[in-house]
């Protein structure tokens, strides 16, 4: 090797004679590819001379530092990670490291450099020169064994550890703690470490600057203020006074604004300032909260429904409101409101109330509803799909039609709460006719069978029967004969039984008696279909359902109403009948003339 790669050096360097090197097995055959031992730090062991001069001049050990306490690395891999530093220019502000006197015994002359080191292990049983051995030239520098063995690792191609694999079995070792993270070597640290490793130019590394830290990959953000605002100013500059009567303003406007609401909402709560204005209301039992609201924003008595409904909702007014028909006024505040709108709250008795004989289903709600009893839509829907007592005489009664009740509710007179339920309405009236028709009176139905019938008569055929009396008689004692033709008609006539009744196409007109058309496709068109009417016409009364039971034997099967007299003319035979009919009809016509004559 050239010896012009190694520097020339003054007398006084300090040349470390006592560095030895592991010894090595085997000689490399490669000389330059001989690796550098991890003990030694620095480029220039690499570069190692082939020819070590016999005689080396001793270092001269004046005023040498000592390194103090330099930290022990087990592994090292930990000086590896240790940046290096090499020929670091000198920086005059840095600080210098503390400069340890040189002992007084003048016995360390003489010594070598690696004997002036102090031992930096002080937990090691060994020390670096009982480990370190003489250096052979030309050797291959190995890892030690004795290093390894220490350090419980394997030679190439071994397969059992060194050591007893039975220590791995103790409990206390199943849980081994954490390593510690690898901390960064301080400031102090780095440059005892290049004091380490300098290759004997003490005293520029005494005055080498620390060197710098590289800069983590991750950057703190930088913290943005708010710009200083001039005094005297406020937001986008403009003057903190100005501000300030800008929130007053603000302030004023929503307090006026927030008061002025309140007024409003509590003259509509409480009816301030209202005209005194009669307003009937109906509820009915189909009604909802926001329908009820609605009636009472179009009769005027509120002014705001989403106020209402508010109220409504804290006061639980859907409960307290009950179907019926109310007298309001637009003087009521909304406590009043709903307070009358309450049955409980005016139940006034509507005295002998008549249900006349005869009257429709249709004409008895009419009735009712005039009288504020109940409403139409109310009782008409609660006949068909409400809940009734489990009346005997209803058995045969198909519910669903708002008239499916026709026949039995009983004709009299009535004492009714105003506003009462459709259901309390329906069943006085259902009780009366269970009360009325007594248990004489459904004997007298297996009588009526067992004489005048082909026995498939019920209280329904009876009712049916007694309906067409009551429509069809002009007075009480001519109903049991007007039964008599029926009954004769429908089980004593050699003809079809076609009762020929004009009472039952005025009911399936709906009442409208102007015009009777006996071509009207309909099953209560007696002049078109045989036999009884799908169901009672009207509502008859005691009178006509004795009749029923009761009716008189004889041989009519016609009859026509005399309007003379008012009685009904009965006849036998067809040419009777008609005799009868153009007789009273040209009565009729002479009185009609006189009277326009008059």
């Amino acid at each position: 090797m050239d010896n012009k790669q190694f520097p020339e050096r003054d007398e006084e360097e300090i040349i470390p004679e006592e560095l030895t090197f592991l010894p090595a097995d085997e000689e490399s055959e490669d000389a330059g590819d001989v690796p550098a031992s991890e003990d030694v730090i620095g480029e220039e062991t690499a570069s190692q001379p082939e020819e070590i001069p016999a005689e080396a001049e001793e270092p001269v050990a004046e005023e040498t530092p000592v390194a103090e306490d330099v930290p022990a690395f087990e592994d090292d891999s930990a000086q590896d990670d240790i940046p290096i530093f090499e020929d670091v220019p000198p920086i005059a502000d840095a600080p210098a490291p503390e400069e340890i006197p040189a002992p007084d015994d003048t016995s360390e002359k003489g010594r070598s450099f690696m004997d002036r080191i102090p031992d930096v292990d002080d937990g090691m049983e060994e020390s670096y020169d009982s480990r370190l051995t003489e250096p052979e030239i030309g050797s291959e520098i190995i890892p030690d064994e004795s290093a390894m063995d220490s350090h419980g690792m394997l030679e190439h191609g071994e397969e059992e550890p060194p050591f007893d694999p039975s220590i791995l079995d103790d409990p206390d070792l199943q849980e081994l703690p954490e390593e510690p993270a690898e901390t960064e070597p301080s400031k102090d640290e780095i440059a005892e470490q290049e004091y380490r490793d300098s290759d004997g130019d003490f005293d520029a590394a005494e005055d080498a600057p620390a060197p710098e830290r590289k800069a983590s990959g991750r950057q703190r953000p930088v913290k943005k203020g708010r710009p200083k605002k001039t005094r005297g100013e406020g937001l986008l500059g403009i003057p903190h006074i100005l501000v300030t009567i800008v929130w007053l303003a603000l302030i004023v406007v929503i307090g006026v604004t927030l008061g002025r609401m309140i007024w409003v909402c509590a003259a509509d709560v409480l009816a301030f300032g209202r005209e005194n204005k009669p307003v009937t209301i109906t509820v009915y039992e189909s009604d909802t909260m926001d329908s009820i609201t609605d009636k009472l924003y179009d009769a005027g008595l509120i002014r705001y429904k989403s106020l209402f409904n508010f109220y409504a909702d804290i006061s639980h007014a859907e409960k307290k409101i009950d179907p019926g028909i109310y007298d309001l006024n637009t003087r009521y505040d909304y406590h009043a409101l709903v307070n009358m709108m309450s049955a409980s709250s005016t139940r006034e008795v509507v005295e002998d109330l008549l249900i006349p004989e005869g009257y429709t289903c249709r004409q008895i709600f009419a009735l009712l509803e005039e009288n504020r009893i109940c409403t139409a839509q109310d009782l008409s829907a609660y006949a068909a799909n409400g809940a009734l007592k489990d009346y005997w005489f209803l058995e045969n009664v198909t519910r669903g039609d708002k008239y499916c009740l026709e026949g039995f509710l009983f004709p009299d007179t009535y004492d009714f709460y105003k506003n009462s339920s459709p259901r309390e309405v329906l069943e006085k009236m259902l009780d009366n006719f269970d009360y009325r028709f007594s248990e004489e009176m459904r004997a007298q139905i297996d009588t009526l069978n067992a004489t005048v019938t082909d026995g498939s008569f019920t209280v329904r055929e009876v009712t049916i029967v007694a309906s067409l009396i009551e429509k069809e008689t002009a007075s009480a004692s001519e109903s049991p004969r007007i039964a008599g033709v029926i009954y004769n008609r429908l089980f004593h006539w050699d003809y079809p039984a076609l009762l020929n009744i004009d009472a039952a196409i005025i009911y399936a007109q709906d009442g409208v008696s102007d015009h009777i058309d006996t071509s009207l496709d309909s099953p209560y068109n007696t002049y078109l279909h045989v036999g009884l009417t799908p169901t009672p016409i009207a509502n008859p009364g005691l009178a006509s359902l004795q009749a029923a039971l009761n009716p008189e034997s004889h041989n009519y099967y016609y009859y026509v109403l005399n309007p003379a007299t008012g009685a009904h003319q009965f006849s036998t035979t067809q040419e009777e009948h008609e005799q009868y009919r153009a007789q009273f009809a040209a009565a009729a016509a002479a009185a009609s003339t006189q009277s326009e004559g008059e």
